[in-house]
């Protein structure tokens, strides 16, 4: 059966349907108040620069430790993230972070940051999961490329309900393999909420359809979908977090799809701008 109740989890681990995987990933890009994607440093999972064909969607499905990795599950069976520890060797106190772990269900690459022409793109491939796009975000990372400038960008969109939606969002030159997510519909350096902001009243993306800067930023771009799956908050570098989510979500552990794509993005809090590495663990059971 599912797990439901605190009695299911606990008869998970009892019979043994439980796997702890550890991961560490290298320093990457330095920053602070800005989000950062660890994706893109070495370690345990592997560099991954979330390349392709320009502005065609690549559909993410995790094969062995390609992302964080989870065993099989018998047909039927429900898997969930029971709890995820991590650790940053930021080397001095930058203040309260952020964590959103997420699934990362495909992304748009070489987005032409130099170019003010419609950049349509190729939906041939669709969503792996999560298929009508209810609860799927939309991140904005300056990759490969580093940008040269603060820009906008006009995203159209087709929402979880079908219909087409237009955003215009502010890309901060946050820094090449930063998240560069606007928070503003003007050039600033402001840099919000790790999704972007959608249409009012819209619950989802099911895919993008184009984009063009107003202001061309410079560099090269990616846009992920993803679903966030849960978020923690960080402390002292020298303090491991631990978050338990039955007790401490709201009596959630998030279901991990099979294939899931796992990651997540951190925010140091405050402070100079810094190189983190990163290590700690995820825990899985299933029922």
């Amino acid at each position: 059966m599912p797990i439901q109740t605190l009695g299911d989890l606990a008869e998970a681990f009892e019979a043994g349907r439980w796997h702890m995987q550890r991961f560490q990933k290298n320093a990457g890009t330095a920053h602070a108040l800005q989000w950062a994607d660890p994706t893109f440093a070495s370690g345990q999972p592997a560099y991954d620069a979330h390349v392709g064909t320009a502005m065609a969607f690549a559909p993410c499905v995790a094969q062995k430790n390609d992302a964080i990795y989870m065993p099989g599950v018998a047909s039927g069976q429900h898997r969930h993230l029971t709890s995820a520890t991590f650790w940053s060797n930021q080397g001095t106190f930058n203040g309260p972070g952020s964590i959103v772990i997420f699934d990362l269900l495909g992304y748009y690459p070489l987005i032409d940051g130099d170019s003010t022409d419609l950049q349509a793109a190729d939906n041939t491939i669709t969503l792996p999961r999560y298929e009508t796009g209810e609860g799927v975000g939309l991140v904005m990372v300056n990759h490969v490329a580093p940008a040269i400038a603060g820009g906008v960008a006009v995203i159209n969109y087709t929402d979880s309900q079908g219909a087409e939606q237009t955003a215009t969002v502010g890309v901060p030159n946050s820094g090449q393999n930063l998240v560069c997510s606007g928070a503003r519909s003007t050039v600033d350096a402001d840099v919000g909420p790790v999704t972007l902001p959608l249409a009012s009243g819209t619950t989802g993306v099911r895919r993008v359809n184009s984009i063009q800067y107003t202001a061309p930023p410079g560099g090269l771009h990616c846009l992920y979908l993803i679903k966030p799956l849960a978020t923690c908050l960080t402390g002292d570098s020298l303090v491991a977090v631990e978050k338990e989510f039955f007790s401490k979500n709201g009596c959630h552990c998030p279901r991990i799809h099979d294939g899931a794509w796992l990651g997540w993005f951190d925010r140091i809090g405050a402070g100079t701008a810094r190189s983190v590495s990163w290590f700690g663990n995820f825990t899985f059971a299933w029922g």
